[in-house]
C-alpha cells in the first residue's frame, strides 16, 4: 500500500526496507535457523517434522549449509525422501557430505516434482524425483552439510522451502508455507512501525 502522505523522502525509503517476500528467509549470521512442517496429506495422514539450516561462509565463494532434518510422521514407513530449497544469490553447484550412511544420500542442483522455485534439492533415492527405498523414516533424523558455490556477500534469503514424502498411499510434495521463524523481517517490521508513528506526529504537528 503507497502512503502518499509521508512526504519525508527518508522515512519512504525506510519503511521500503519492510517489503520483504512475506515467506523468505534473510539469514546473516551462523545462529541456527529453526523451521517446521506439517502437511495433512488425507489418506497418508499428517506428514511432519522440524529442521534446522546453519549457515556459513559468507563473503566467500563457497557457502556451507549444516542441515538437519528430523522426521516426526507416524507410520515409521512414511519416508521424507526430498528436501529443497531456493536460495538467492543463486547458487551455482553443491556437494554433499554425510558422516552416516543412512538418511539422504545426495545432492542436486535441480528441484523437486511439482514444486516451483526449489534450486537445490537433497536426496534420499537415486535421484531428486524419486526412487530406491532411502530416505529419512518415520521417527528417525539425519544430519548432513551442503556446500554451495557461488558469489555470495553478507546475508541470503531462503525461499521457499520444500519436501517430498514417500508412503504406503502414494507421493506427496509440499511446501513449508509460513516458515517458523522469520527473525529480519521482524526487525525491520519493528523500524516500519516506529518511523510510521513519527510520519504522523509531523503531519499532526504541521497541521
Amino acid at each position: 500500500m503507497t502512503m502518499h502522505f509521508l512526504r519525508n523522502t527518508g522515512i519512504a525509503a525506510a519503511l521500503t526496507l519492510v517489503s520483504l517476500p512475506s515467506h523468505a528467509v534473510l539469514i546473516t549470521n551462523s545462529n541456527p535457523y529453526a523451521f517446521s512442517w506439517s502437511y495433512d496429506s488425507g489418506d497418508a495422514g499428517i506428514l511432519s517434522g522440524n529442521g534446522t539450516l546453519t549457515v556459513g561462509g559468507f563473503n566467500t565463494d563457497s557457502l556451507s549449509v549444516a542441515v538437519s532434518l528430523t522426521n516426526t510422521s507416524t507410520p515409521a514407513g512414511d519416508r521424507l525422501t526430498g528436501f529443497g530449497f531456493g536460495i538467492d544469490p543463486n547458487a551455482t553447484g553443491v556437494a554433499f557430505s554425510d558422516a552416516g550412511d543412512y538418511g539422504m544420500i545426495g545432492a542436486a542442483m535441480g528441484s523437486l516434482p511439482g514444486l516451483t522455485g526449489i534450486e537445490v534439492c537433497v536426496r534420499g533415492g537415486p535421484t531428486c524425483p524419486g526412487g530406491g527405498n532411502g530416505g529419512i523414516y518415520g521417527g528417525a533424523l539425519d544430519a548432513f552439510t551442503l556446500l554451495l558455490s557461488g558469489t555470495w556477500g553478507a546475508s541470503v534469503n531462503i525461499d521457499p522451502i520444500g519436501f517430498k514424502y514417500q508412503t504406503s498411499y502414494g507421493s506427496y510434495h509440499f511446501n513449508a508455507d509460513p516458515p517458523t521463524s522469520v527473525p529480519e523481517p521482524t526487525t525491520l517490521t519493528l523500524l516500519g512501525v516506529g518511523l510510521l508513528g513519527i510520519g504522523f506526529a509531523r503531519r499532526r504537528k504541521a497541521a
